[in-house]
């Protein structure tokens, strides 16, 4: 899949508020591609505490950086979103489903673009995920 040229920066957009910085596309010879945004480990928790992900670590605390991934299939198909302990896809699915449909195509690259941003930005707020009925 060839990332749109235009993809990148749009990205750019909506994860700079969060602390993270574009890093790199890359391609498989399969036709997969992924794109990777890093963030500065003590900065970030600093900025977002209580999401675990130092815990996640323990004695590894801090990594070189904390990574955000891209992923996806040779067909352009959006196949993972996910930041550390976090998968976005998932999160998504479960807390709004129609997040979670912007999410899962690259139809519009630039309106996928404002869905991660969304995504994360709620993630960061801590928003959980709704509990099913059956657990209350």
């Amino acid at each position: 899949m060839q990332i749109p040229d235009d993809y990148p920066d749009a990205l750019i957009d909506e994860l700079a508020p969060y602390g993270f910085q574009f890093n790199s596309v890359t391609a498989t010879d399969d036709g997969e591609a992924a794109v990777l945004f890093e963030a500065e480990p003590d900065s970030f928790v600093r900025s977002h505490p209580g999401l675990g992900i130092e815990d996640s670590y323990g004695a590894h605390w801090p990594p070189a950086c904390l990574d955000l991934w891209l992923k996806f299939d040779r067909h352009g198909d959006p196949v993972e979103v996910s930041f550390e302990v976090f998968d976005l896809l998932a999160w998504a699915a479960s807390v709004d489903p129609e997040l979670h449909a912007r999410l899962s195509t690259m139809d519009d690259p630039a309106d996928h673009a404002v869905a991660v941003g969304e995504a994360m930005g709620r993630v960061l707020e801590h928003e959980p995920a709704p509990t099913d009925d059956y657990l209350e």
